[in-house]
């Protein structure tokens, strides 16, 4: 398996390959000056010296001319020197070095040209070699290594700039990285910054870590919800199917058989909304592409008499007050579980009296005149039947809240988005 770098050794590499570049690249640059430089002083010396040869050969018959300080002026190939061996590439007025076969190991130029001698076209050749050029070249050298070891003492210090810069903001990914690997799998607490985390990046970083556990922690949560709560709720439908199956084997009056169907329909509808509502608690839904449907009368009175077998007198009397039709996202099933919890809990509370259930614009209120908040329910879905009220109300991003009535008992509203 391939080595993961850390950032410290990538910076270091990346770095050292950056300043590298730009130490071969300086040189290069100033090699190349240097050799156009002297190249172009060069041509210039002896297109200089070539004019004052033609003008000193005239009307000699010399073959052989130096020009002081640094040029020698030959007429013919024949009469240039034994050891000089020209580029036999050369073109008319632009300046060569000898040819390596040349017995010389200094930087010689060399010139052609054709010129009028005495009135006749002769082919000169300057020969030229600046003995102080070449001092002032190893000059201009020995210059440039100073520089050198200047440039290597700024990218060493630059370096440990860099490393310092780069350690400073790795140390918090590092201390990140390191609480992580050591916190236990089931731990979801919020993480905590680093120390010295000053970036913006690194504070986002921790945030969308913190977000994503609570996205986490509330998919546990609601999981852990189901099953609470399908535990608790699906028991009292399975009680009652089990009652009607028990009082079914004892008679054989059509009637008491019917009466036992009809509360195990209810029962079972019952149990497949509750498993309807808890899976639709569980998942992530688009609420956004959901179409808007309308609540009718008849649908809440549908809920009422479903529920009417929770009452156990008939002391307590049910009313549904509605002045105009409720538009909602959710499904007949979950509705009918917000609503019928409440009645229950309602119910369970109320030992005499009444039970009003209002419709006004986008409010549903479900007013009993039990015991209140303060006092004692009789059912236990009072607490848990409310928790589910309240999951649904904030996935469905309704407003839920109970408080005591002013007169007796307590008022459970539900508004709609």
């Amino acid at each position: 398996m391939k080595r993961i770098k850390t950032a410290k050794q990538l910076t270091f590499t990346y770095f050292s390959i950056v300043a590298f570049a730009i130490i071969a690249f300086h040189f290069s640059m100033f090699q190349s000056v240097i050799e156009n430089v002297e190249m172009i002083y060069a041509e210039n010396r002896m297109l200089k010296d070539k004019n004052t040869a033609v003008e000193r050969l005239q009307g000699t018959n010399l073959t052989h001319l130096s020009i002081p300080p640094f040029s020698e002026a030959y007429v013919g190939q024949e009469s240039l020197p034994l050891g000089v061996v020209l580029d036999p590439n050369m073109t008319d007025d632009l300046p060569y070095e000898l040819d390596e076969a040349s017995d010389t190991n200094l930087e010689v130029f060399s010139m052609r040209s054709q010129v009028i001698i005495n009135g006749e076209q002769k082919t000169l050749y300057i020969i030229h070699y600046d003995e102080i050029y070449e001092i002032s070249e190893a000059q201009m050298f020995q210059t440039q290594s100073t520089q050198l070891m200047l440039s290597l003492l700024l990218l060493v210090v630059s370096l440990w700039v860099v490393m310092r810069i780069s350690m400073r903001l790795t140390k918090p990914l590092s201390q990140l990285s390191q609480f992580l690997t050591s916190r236990r799998p089931g731990d979801l607490s919020p993480i905590a910054l680093p120390e010295g985390a000053a970036t913006r990046e690194v504070h986002l970083l921790v945030a969308c870590f913190n977000d994503y556990q609570q996205q986490i922690q509330g998919l546990i949560e609601r999981e852990r919800a189901f099953n609470r709560y399908a535990s608790h709720e699906l028991r009292t439908p399975l009680m009652v199917m089990k009652g009607a199956v028990t009082l079914l084997g004892k008679t054989d009056s059509p009637e008491f058989i019917q009466r036992q169907q009809v509360r195990m329909r209810q029962a079972c509808q019952e149990m497949e909304d509750y498993i309807l509502t808890l899976l639709s608690l569980t998942r992530e839904e688009d609420l956004s592409s959901i179409p808007k449907r309308l609540v009718t009368m008849t649908e809440l009175e549908s809920i009422k008499q479903a529920h009417m077998m929770y009452l156990v007198d008939d002391q307590v009397s049910v009313h549904i007050q509605m002045q105009n039709g409720l538009e909602t996202k959710m499904s007949e099933p979950i509705f009918h579980i917000l609503i019928g919890n409440l009645l229950k809990n309602a119910m369970a509370s109320t030992e005499k009296g009444r039970i009003d259930i209002h419709v006004v614009g986008n409010h549903i209120d479900v007013i009993d005149t039990g015991c209140g908040l303060s006092g004692k329910p009789g059912g236990e879905s009072y607490g848990l039947g409310l928790m589910i009220v309240r999951d649904i109300c904030v996935k469905y991003a309704c407003e839920f809240s109970l408080q005591d009535n002013a007169k007796k008992g307590c008022i459970a509203s539900v508004t709609f988005p």
